[in-house]
């Protein structure tokens, strides 16, 4: 009849004046996340849109490490010695890449379509063109590599590698694949990094309690900078700057300055502090504290501690949307993934100056959780 009002007009006129009135919600990142597991012979796929699982990936072993080159995923199986090429539109493993040996710590060439991969067994370097999925070069090595770093620009000596069973740091000539030499520091060493300008190798001796530094085209030492803490993890500001470095077991970040070459500053960042990232656009560094569940915030600038979230039990890994608006927090053992909505905290942290509110929001993926990696949607 004319003019009359229906229940059913009447529900939804009320559902849109809530949802009119109702805060707006944050805006999601428009990705997947990919988690390999240990435990599952499986890639987990999660909508960041949602956060949720919603997939997964069948393979033909685990995978220890994943990789993104544009809108190509690859899996790095170290039992299974080789590369997986994974399709991101249909969740599925497209192509298989063997290699002599198993792979550890695989890095990408800035130009995305190459792969400088160390393997052991006999202990070698490996360099994978991925679009012909074949090996293309091959450096036999004196001993199995702990770490290496590629420079960020083109470069023939653009790669360095520790071998901490001999002692030395070798660069290595991409062009040739050959080594360019080593230099024999007299302690073992670990992570490795080039500074930002690629004119010196930053390398961190656990046993010695120091960093190394080399230079990067004549390989001649230039010092030696002891620390307060066993050096495992490196990671810099957006400039390059200043270095942050943790060690197991301890309390505190060292930050050191790179160009100076000398420790700028020890701070207390939670209960042994691990795994570290840095928001640019924030110019905050998030560190995960395994030994008591939490996140911790630093203000890069005031080099202070911001806040603390407790994000669960093991955490491990820490990712951050490309967009600045979310961190995601690896758990080590259960895979799940804790969300903090990074404006929501700083917000109530500045105004408030209360604890920070709770995690934004928590979803599982795969139990053993041992690499992931952020793929946009357009991908």
């Amino acid at each position: 009849m004319t003019g009359s009002f229906s229940r059913r007009t009447f529900l939804a006129a009320t559902a849109a004046l809530g949802a009119a009135c109702a805060r707006k919600r944050g805006s999601r990142y428009q990705g997947w996340l990919f988690v390999a597991s240990g435990a599952e012979k499986e890639i987990a796929v999660a909508d960041l849109a949602s956060f949720r699982r919603v997939s997964s990936i069948p393979l033909p072993c685990a995978a220890d490490q994943l990789l993104r080159t544009g809108n190509r995923v690859f899996a790095v199986c170290r039992d299974g010695q080789a590369l997986l090429e994974v399709d991101v539109a249909r969740f599925a493993v497209t192509g298989r890449i063997p290699l002599a040996g198993k792979p550890g710590g695989v890095r990408l060439l800035p130009d995305g379509g190459t792969a400088i991969v160390p393997v052991d067994g006999p202990a070698a370097l490996l360099s994978v063109d991925l679009k012909s999925r074949r090996v293309i070069g091959k450096l036999p090595l004196p001993a199995a590599v702990a770490d290496l770093d590629v420079r960020s620009e083109n470069s023939d000596n653009g790669l360095v590698l520790t071998i901490p069973g001999r002692h030395t740091v070798m660069r290595v000539s991409l062009a040739r694949l050959q080594s360019a030499g080593s230099t024999d520091v007299g302690v073992p060493c670990t992570a490795v990094r080039f500074r930002r300008d690629g004119k010196t190798i930053l390398a961190g001796s656990e046993a010695a309690k120091e960093i190394v530094a080399i230079d990067a085209v004549s390989g001649a030492l230039l010092s030696r900078l002891p620390l307060p803490l066993a050096p495992s993890r490196f990671c810099f500001n957006f400039d390059g700057g200043q270095m942050f470095v943790t060690g197991r077991g301890q309390t505190s970040i060292v930050i050191v300055s790179p160009f100076q070459n000398e420790v700028a500053e020890t701070i207390l960042a939670g209960s042994s502090p691990y795994a570290m990232a840095v928001a640019e656009k924030r110019n905050m560094l998030f560190v995960t504290n395994p030994a008591t569940g939490d996140l911790t915030m630093l203000d890069i600038e005031s080099r202070s501690v911001f806040a603390s979230v407790h994000v669960g039990e093991n955490p491990g890994e820490i990712l951050l949307t490309p967009d600045g608006e979310y961190a995601l927090v690896m758990d080590q053992r259960s895979g799940n993934v804790s969300v903090v909505r990074i404006k929501t905290v700083l917000d109530k942290k500045a105004k408030t100056n209360s604890p920070p509110p709770p995690l934004f929001t928590v979803f599982p993926t795969a139990a053993d959780a041992r690499s992931a990696i952020i793929v946009p949607f357009s991908a």
